[in-house]
């Protein structure tokens, strides 16, 4: 529900509606944002480099979401948060220096993919509905291979915490695409001086059913130093693309332990429904599921979840 409007429009009279005001003040306030923050970046790279950025790509961006989530057996939790990711482009072609903000990759790859923010899984693959923890970081991003098929990248930081948190992460990523099926590999090396290693091996299946179809089956094992346990997690989603930036997508998971044997300690589903809400940045979604923690004697327990992610972006005009 995209509202254009002119940016060569008369100011507002007394007879203009209170929602044209607000959604043209809201486009204006976007796009301030957006502009100020790749003027700074641009700024910083020149000054530098000694370089233009001109109208060179920058990668440079500002995010920012609000969410509510209730299950049966917690009270409503509300999760409120920004990102921002400063990206110089005229370092050089395969090195690039980045500040951004991270979530925790052993939570991003142990969460149910068709669901945003709706829960953390803990590095022992405990279920809560907390929020994220999330680091500012610096560092630089080297890419050591890159073509159609393979992918790999080698990455320098210092999370930004007190006292600092140096890290190293390795990326090594394959893709094999076939007439019927894609796999894909996924390798990750991560040590934190701090928290000391982790280790993340995937596997993917991926299949485009039809024009509006996609199913993927991730499977995930992790180890960290922190809790000395293999965790494994296993996701099927289906992606329906309803066209118009609207999607519907459905997830059943399970995630194992190999400790003190392999065993199952919880399952979960969920139906998500995404949306674009107003013009080309505001989007929103509604999540409803539930999960099945051994814990708990696999009882389900239901959860709902609303969000709105807000996308800052630079018109191009």
């Amino acid at each position: 529900m995209a509202l254009d409007f002119d940016v060569t429009a008369p100011p507002f009279d007394e007879e203009t509606p209170t929602t044209i005001i607000l959604s043209r003040e809201a486009d204006a306030t976007n796009q301030f944002i957006a502009t100020k923050w790749d003027t700074i970046n641009r700024s910083v790279d020149t000054f530098f480099t000694n370089t233009e950025s001109g109208q060179s790509e920058n990668k440079n961006s500002v995010f920012a979401y609000t969410s509510f989530a209730k299950s049966e057996r917690q009270k409503i939790q509300s999760a409120y948060d920004f990102q921002i990711k400063f990206d110089l482009p005229n370092t050089t072609k395969n090195l690039k220096i980045v500040i951004e903000k991270q979530t925790d990759d052993i939570s991003d790859v142990l969460s149910d993919n068709a669901v945003s923010n709706n829960k953390t899984i803990t590095q022992t693959g405990n279920t809560t509905f907390t929020k994220k923890d999330t680091h500012y970081s610096a560092g630089a991003n080297l890419s050591l291979t890159k073509t159609k098929s393979f992918m790999s990248n080698i990455h320098f930081g210092i999370r930004l915490d007190l006292p600092l948190n140096p890290n190293l992460k390795l990326d090594l990523e394959k893709i094999y695409k076939t007439r019927f099926i894609d796999f894909g590999f996924l390798q990750k090396f991560i040590f934190y001086r701090q928290e000391g290693f982790q280790e993340i091996s995937q596997f993917t299946m991926g299949k485009k059913l039809n024009q509006v179809l996609t199913a993927d089956f991730f499977n995930s094992l992790v180890w960290t130093d922190h809790a000395d346990m293999f965790v494994v997690r296993h996701n099927l989603v289906l992606t329906h693309n309803l066209g118009n930036e609207k999607s519907l997508s459905y997830s059943i998971g399970a995630n194992a332990k190999f400790k003190p044997k392999f065993f199952y300690d919880s399952y979960d589903t969920s139906i998500s429904y995404r949306q674009l809400v107003y013009n080309t940045w505001l989007y929103g979604s509604l999540a409803v599921g539930a999960n099945f923690p051994e814990s708990e004697g696999f009882r389900d327990d239901k959860f709902v979840q609303i969000r709105f992610d807000i996308y800052f972006k630079k018109s191009n005009l």
